[in-house]
């Protein structure tokens, strides 16, 4: 068993290599191809545990095959964007390794995505979700949790700029 899994780890560990190769040679513009980050779900854990001391982090969970999550991405660009020097904005997609090379490129293409966006390998274990926020209720995207200090909102519905302005205000004044 435990020969078992070392190759599958192996075999992650490859994957990860070769989504990167390919990420950077298919032919996205090299800015674009530098804000795709890979990682598995403690990873993922460990950054949105952190309390962050001046910007509110806000992490938007997502997938390209999501058409509410689809549309509500340039709200977010234009909210980034609009409080850049308030807010760091990461967009944690939920596709699966499959598609990491032709449907997550195409979409953040397409949506003229600028924010860094972090490719999730959620293996078969979907728990992790509770650890961002015991509220996340399964299947549902897109999601959303800000943070600032010892501060958290999540959302677990699409949201527009007003919403997103309101939520930043309310932190920011907590």
């Amino acid at each position: 068993m435990k020969g078992a899994l070392n190759s599958y780890s192996s075999l992650r560990k490859a994957g990860f290599l070769f989504v990167v190769f390919v990420l950077s040679n298919c032919g996205l513009s090299e800015k674009t191809a530098d804000r795709f980050v890979t990682m598995d779900t403690d990873a993922l854990i460990e950054k949105v545990s952190q309390e962050p001391d001046s910007l509110v982090k806000v992490f938007n969970f997502w997938a390209s095959w999501c058409t509410p999550c689809l549309k509500e991405i340039p709200e977010f660009e234009a909210f980034a964007k609009a409080h850049a020097s308030e807010v760091e904005l990461v967009f944690v997609s939920l596709d699966r390794q499959k598609v990491w090379e032709t449907a997550v490129p195409n979409a953040v293409e397409e949506l003229e995505m600028t924010q860094p966006i972090w490719l999730i390998d959620q293996g078969l274990d979907f728990e992790w979700r509770y650890q961002v926020d015991e509220g996340w209720v399964l299947p549902a995207i897109p999601v959303t949790l800000m943070i600032y200090k010892s501060h958290r909102k999540f959302f677990m519905k699409p949201l527009d700029r007003k919403e997103l302005e309101e939520a930043l205000l309310e932190l920011q004044t907590l």
